[in-house]
């Protein structure tokens, strides 16, 4: 058995040393499990839950960009502040009736 696994070679799974991990290794393994997943929502929802559960590792503008793809839109609320301001009322001028002298 020795001489077979001499003349073949390891037969250890050392594949995935070989690939670099970057973005697209990322990318095929994550259409590896959608395709996995036979396209099942459910499946799909938990794997995006797990992932967002990381979301404050993600910059503003990737946070933004992922918004976006979702179609979530921020909510806007209508305020409306009334400011009265006081009128005051025209008064003339009285007369001075009392004697200053």
């Amino acid at each position: 058995m020795e001489e077979v696994i001499d003349l073949f070679g390891d037969f250890d799974d050392n594949e995935d040393n070989i690939i670099p991990k970057n973005e697209n290794y990322y990318i095929a393994e994550t259409l590896k499990l959608i395709k996995d997943t036979n396209e099942y929502p459910l499946y799909i929802y938990c794997m995006l839950k797990t992932l967002l559960q990381k979301k404050d590792l993600l910059n503003d503008n990737q946070k933004k960009e992922l918004c976006d793809l979702l179609g979530i839109k921020p909510v806007i609320k209508e305020v409306i502040k009334i400011k009265e301001r006081i009128v005051y009322k025209e008064r003339k001028p009285k007369a001075n009736n009392y004697d200053d002298y």
